[in-house]
């Protein structure tokens, strides 16, 4: 039974000191596939930061266009507005200039019937 004992202790050691320098040497490996994950990870952290602030300078070229392209169709909308209004007041005038011709014209007409008036009734 002691030798059993001896044997199980020995395979258990051998074991046991094989796991455990294995453990060791695997350690510094560990750490070196940990580190190397890291650079990766930075790396890659890098490179979709370069790509998004990539993406973001299209985004702002592409809204300096659009602004552009924006304000020259309001600048264009407003010109025709203005002319529009322009027209519209140069049509007023011409209406009430027509307005003026016919007051004076009522005038007149006023005149000349309260005179036929006056003679009827003399």
């Amino acid at each position: 039974m002691d030798n059993f004992l001896v044997y199980i202790t020995s395979i258990l050691t051998a074991v046991g000191g094989t796991g455990y320098f294995t453990f060791l040497f695997a350690k510094s490996k560990y750490k070196v596939e940990v580190l190397q994950a890291r650079e990766n990870a930075e790396t890659t952290a890098i490179e979709n930061d370069i790509k998004l602030s990539g993406h973001y300078k299209e985004i702002l070229d592409d809204l300096k266009s659009r602004y552009e392209i924006r304000y020259k169709e309001f600048e264009d909308l407003m010109n025709r507005k203005v002319l529009l209004l322009e027209e519209e007041l140069k049509i007023k005038d011409r209406k009430i200039k027509l307005q003026q011709q016919e007051i004076i014209e009522l005038k007149k007409e006023n005149r000349i019937l309260k005179a036929n008036a006056k003679n009827a009734t003399t």
